[in-house]
């Protein structure tokens, strides 16, 4: 399912057909469902995307935070999810404390790694690229 949403995300920013990344995950999680022959009642496919606004922060992440606004870093999530959507995980994660810039695909309607979207990070971050970490939560 996860792979399947990365390529319709890539996918549409190759072809300029932005759609916001709840609903590209709505047609992998479909397609998925589809092409291992499982049926998902509603209530099963609501809960699994509903599941996405209630991410488990890393055991580690709180602290690491903790330290870097020690250090006096301004920190941002750059994300393929809609304002609405990073808003309710950063609320639901209880990490609301941490975070300068919650920024948005929305705003330039592609998804990551389109260049445009690390662009608007410099912007709303106000530094250059060069003097901005990026920190991923995908595993490698």
């Amino acid at each position: 399912w996860r792979q399947r949403q990365l390529e319709y995300t890539w996918l549409r920013s190759l072809m300029g057909r932005y759609v916001n990344f709840e609903k590209a995950t709505e047609d992998a999680l479909r397609f998925t469902c589809t092409h291992l022959g499982l049926s998902l009642d509603d209530e099963t496919h609501q809960r699994l995307s509903d599941a996405y606004l209630h991410l488990t922060p890393y055991a580690d992440t709180a602290d690491a935070l903790r330290r870097l606004k020690a250090a006096g870093l301004p920190l941002g999530i750059i994300s393929n999810g809609s304002h609405c959507s990073i808003e309710q995980v950063v609320t639901n994660s209880e990490m609301n404390w941490a975070f300068d810039q919650l920024i948005s695909v929305e705003d330039v309607q592609v998804f990551k790694p389109d260049s445009r979207v690390y662009s608007l990070a410099e912007k709303r971050m106000g530094f250059p690229k060069e003097n901005i970490l990026f920190v991923s939560s995908n595993p490698c």
